[in-house]
């Protein structure tokens, strides 16, 4: 047979149920976080990656364009992915009354 447990000794959930836009936004800032999609092309110098992008893009707009363009659409993919998880864990696990 299971052990009864307090309310002190269960575990919380991490992720409220409130199914509001401020419950959603919270959940997605917290799966944000915890799910960080790191940039495809960098050098890892946040400064180095600016003037290497900025030159770049003064000389060649173009490839400029392209860097940018494939550093952004995984990033664009993981925030639909975390609406979509924020959501869900908002609305959907919400419990019955």
């Amino acid at each position: 047979m299971p052990k009864k447990l307090s309310t002190s000794t269960k575990a919380s959930p991490r992720y409220n149920n409130d199914c509001s836009a401020k419950g959603i936004a919270s959940n997605f800032i917290k799966i944000r976080k915890d799910a960080a999609v790191p940039k495809t092309l960098t050098t890892g110098n946040k400064m180095l990656d600016y003037v290497l992008q900025s030159k770049i893009a003064n000389q060649a707009p173009y490839i400029g364009y392209g860097i940018k363009a494939i550093n952004i659409s995984p990033q664009i993919g993981a925030h639909i992915a975390h609406g979509i998880n924020a959501y869900n864990e908002s609305c959907r696990n919400h419990k019955k009354k």
